[in-house]
């Protein structure tokens, strides 16, 4: 049986059984081309400048021997011969091998085609020159065409699959979202394409500013709706939740403002490690993340709409599902959530602009936003350093001096030395943040955490008021309102909105569980405060806080033990300065935690 070349998404070849063969990538790219084109065999020198750097000959000459070597050596360790070498040319072997782009037929039909091309040819690839920048492009729209021409072939045919039909005019849409006539097979609608307009002769021409019309964006934002994360529930509540889904997703397709990632990508993109990084690479806007949750009496689906940029909810929505009303609730849901996130991606576009406006400003940001995330000084330091070069790049790029009071703060509260000049670094940086852009709450969330801990209470909840109406699904800002209500004394007020917080970022950043563990604490929950810093990823910061829960719960071999994690990390820690620094605004909740601690050992 042949060996199968698989192009589309990653370029692999495969053995009967569908396993890797293990094969140089170059090699692989060179059958590629000669399988592609429908050609025998090229000749060397074409070889070395299509897929090796044509600035420098010799260099591509070299490389490519050492392919050949490679490939060579590999094919007697198989016992294949898959491509033959010769002195002038590299020609497919005595091996056969079947390839995938093969499949692709103006024949081959709509349901072939669209199975067949969910992921772009040769997706994961990194052309080094323009010569193979551009016949992958080539390859890529004529697939496109072929699957676009078998679309609207069948789009009178009520026969064809509807799934089919969608999952195509998604693709199609991913590629292209100033497709009108694809739009309008998916959504039904009359396409109107502005080729198709016509003015007379006698009518006078505007512009479109002069006419009131608004153009379609050329770089419109876009959108990924990740399929629902579903906890133990019934079936039936599991596929009425990925149908949903995928009503809005062919709902969204009807605006022009926005662009959609297809259903097949999204469910790629739902299952990487480091989303962070796949959304940036694959220019994400926004993400609409939905989770399935059994409530014991019935299930309610909780769907939040994030703007990457900030790593803010801006919009977040519960729905009741009944079992027997799943059926007819489905269109009214659906509608509803996508009339939302229409709402508010548009009301969101004047921030999003500044980032698109300051793009390397924006990179560099999201670096320090994702080192932010490890309560550790070096990595704070670190962040620090990336907000600096975002800096530098746009001087008044508004999150990043956001970013800068952060980091500030952050290492005030780590290090425990009760620095001043952080601290008034962190307020100097957030009130900048705020003059630049009065839009962004970030600035108004970093003032209210300094003026928490320089114990200006009312000024704090003043400030974390205004940042959560400005952004009133922000998680961060939400978790920041909890800690200064857990500070001034109201840890029961505090409990519950860390637990909103969570709720709305589940995979929470360690200090959310700090924030809950000390609110539980001070409402004498010891070993609710535990559970909650074992949720931490990092506990060390914490040490202090479980020493002193220990010793309250009357066991004191391990609250000694985090007494001496304490001062192995922080040698000069002194638990009496510690303690003016601490900003409990009622004596009662300082007493309490000063008892555990001088209790545990301090």
């Amino acid at each position: 049986m042949p060996a199968q070349l698989q192009t589309l998404g990653h370029l692999r070849l495969l053995d009967e059984g569908g396993n890797d063969i293990v094969f140089p990538e170059k090699a692989l790219l060179i059958l590629c081309y000669l399988k592609t084109r429908g050609l025998t065999e090229m000749a060397r020198a074409d070889a070395a400048s299509l897929f090796w750097d044509d600035g420098n000959a010799a260099a591509a000459f070299a490389s490519l021997r050492q392919t050949v070597s490679r490939a060579q050596k590999r094919q007697r360790d198989l016992g294949r011969a898959y491509l033959a070498f010769t002195d002038a040319a590299i020609a497919l072997g005595p091996d056969p091998v079947e390839s995938d782009v093969a499949k692709l037929r103006q024949d081959a039909g709509l349901a072939v085609l669209a199975g067949l091309l969910t992921e772009d040819f040769l997706k994961h690839v990194k052309p080094v020159n323009r010569a193979l920048v551009n016949w992958i492009a080539l390859q890529r729209t004529a697939h496109m065409a072929l699957l676009r021409q078998a679309l609207l072939d069948r789009a009178a045919d009520s026969g064809a699959a509807r799934q089919v039909r969608s999952s195509a005019a998604l693709r199609l849409l991913e590629a292209n979202p100033q497709d009108e006539e694809v739009r309008a097979v998916l959504t039904g609608r009359p396409a109107t394409p502005a080729a198709l307009m016509t003015v007379q002769p006698s009518m006078q021409i505007l512009t479109p500013d002069e006419a009131g019309i608004a153009l379609p964006r050329q770089n419109p934002p876009r959108v990924v709706l990740l399929p629902p994360a579903t906890a133990h529930g019934s079936r039936a509540a599991a596929r009425f939740a990925e149908a949903l889904i995928e009503d809005v997703t062919i709902g969204l397709c009807a605006l022009r403002s926005i662009s959609i990632i297809a259903p097949h990508t999204a469910a790629q993109i739902s299952r990487q490690a480091d989303r962070a990084t796949t959304y940036e690479r694959h220019k994400i806007s926004y993400i609409l993340e939905t989770r399935l949750r059994d409530e014991g009496d019935g299930h309610t689906l909780f769907a939040q709409l994030i703007f990457f940029g900030s790593d803010e909810v801006i919009w977040a929505e519960r729905f009741p599902l009944s079992a027997e009303g799943l059926a007819r609730s489905r269109q009214m849901i659906a509608h509803q959530i996508a009339g939302a996130i229409a709402t508010e991606i548009e009301h969101n576009e004047l921030v999003r602009g500044d980032y698109e406006r300051n793009a390397d400003a924006y990179r560099t940001f999201l670096v320090g936003q994702g080192q932010l995330k490890n309560l550790d000084l070096r990595d704070i330091r670190r962040a620090r350093k990336s907000f600096r070069e975002a800096l530098q790049t746009s001087a008044d790029f508004a999150p990043a001096l956001g970013g800068l009071a952060r980091s500030y703060f952050l290492e005030w509260l780590v290090t425990a030395r009760g620095d001043g000049e952080l601290l008034q670094q962190a307020e100097d940086y957030a009130a900048q943040t705020i003059r630049t852009d009065e839009r962004l709450p970030s600035g108004y969330r970093e003032l209210g955490v300094v003026k928490l801990y320089a114990r200006q209470f009312d000024e704090s909840a003043a400030y974390l008021d205004q940042a959560e109406a400005l952004s009133p699904h922000h998680a961060n800002v939400i978790a920041s309102y909890a800690d200064t209500l857990v500070q001034a004394s109201r840890p029961d007020l505090g409990l519950r909105k860390i637990e909103h917080a969570i709720d709305l970022n589940p995979l929470s950043p360690d200090e959310y569980f700090w924030t809950a563990a000390g609110a539980s604490y001070s409402l004498g929950l010891y070993e609710q405060a535990l559970d909650y810093i074992a949720r931490m990823k990092d506990r060390t910061p914490v040490d202090r806080l479980s020493a002193a829960c220990w010793s309250m719960l009357g066991d004191m071999k391990k609250a000694r033990h985090f007494v001496r994690r304490t001062y192995v990390v922080h040698p000069n820690f002194d638990v009496e300065a510690w303690m003016k620094i601490v900003p409990f605004k009622e004596e009662w909740q300082r007493q309490q935690y000063y008892e555990g601690l001088k209790k545990a050992g301090f």
